[in-house]
């Protein structure tokens, strides 16, 4: 008896937006699973760690923020702050172990190191963003005020930090693979940012000379800018976007250059 194979069908090659968007679909998966793979509780565990971090600090600062902060309620301000520097913060510290956390994904070679980058930073922008509204939304349900007259400023100020993350990240990539024991130091560098950049508290109870030394933290601008589009009574005279967005691009261009110097050191080490 014959056996009659089947026809043939020629392979048909993959345009390189498809490789890449493979790519990044595996990427993401991989993020997923990892970070949310061992909670019983999934995706609600990153809106719920930030609400039980905001019930903390109303409880140890509330009775005494609601009398000091200018112009805004103080869970609004807590949400303004906290959920954005999280995204940058995770998204930058995240980076250190991004090429040893996924080896076996570099191994294939449509697959870079700048791609794991991406979709890590993708991935922390779509969670704080959805805990952000989620929280927004809550806030507006028990009776928080919130101006909706300047989301268009919101949004720009999400955007930029994100850039200002994704850069900090390619930087963090290449001192994780290279820095050894400096890593370490990094996440308390930003503990130390946390601490000494109003994100629980506002910058304007800070006394002089103080209070012009915080706004040479270039976020600060940034996330005090979103307090006063979502409070225009927050003040804002404080506020230089210009030099935010100068670390921006500065961040992303030293990020980019980082990157290309190691690139091949980081191919071959697949």
């Amino acid at each position: 008896m014959s056996v009659q194979l089947p026809p043939y069908r020629p392979i048909k090659h993959r345009s390189g937006l498809k490789v890449m968007g493979a790519a990044f679909h595996a990427l993401l998966m991989r993020e997923l699973q990892t970070r949310f793979g061992g909670y019983r509780l999934g995706y609600l565990w990153a809106p719920l760690e930030i609400m039980f971090q905001v019930a903390i600090y109303l409880i140890i600062f509330g009775a005494i923020m609601t009398r000091v902060l200018p112009g805004m309620d103080y869970m609004l301000f807590l949400v303004a702050g906290l959920v954005p520097f999280r995204m940058m913060s995770t998204i930058a510290i995240r980076s250190l172990g991004a090429v040893e956390a996924n080896q076996g994904l570099l191994m294939y070679r449509s697959v870079r190191h700048i791609d794991v980058i991406i979709a890590r930073s993708c991935l922390e922008l779509v969670i704080y963003f959805f805990t952000f509204i989620l929280l927004l939304v809550i806030l507006a349900f028990i009776g928080i005020p919130i101006s909706l007259a300047h989301l268009n400023i919101v949004l720009f100020c999400w955007l930029t930090l994100f850039l200002f993350g994704f850069g900090l990240a390619m930087i963090m990539m290449v001192v994780g693979y290279y820095g050894g024991e400096i890593s370490k130091i990094i996440s308390l560098i930003f503990t130390i940012l946390y601490f000494a950049s109003g994100i629980m508290y506002s910058i304007h109870i800070i006394p002089e000379p103080y209070f012009s030394y915080l706004l040479y933290v270039p976020f600060v601008h940034n996330i005090e800018l979103m307090r006063n589009a979502l409070s225009p009574t927050y003040p804002a005279y404080h506020i230089d976007i210009g030099y935010f967005l100068k670390w921006m691009v500065a961040v992303n261009f030293l990020g980019l250059l980082m990157y290309k110097a190691v690139e091949r050191d980081l191919i071959r080490s697949k």
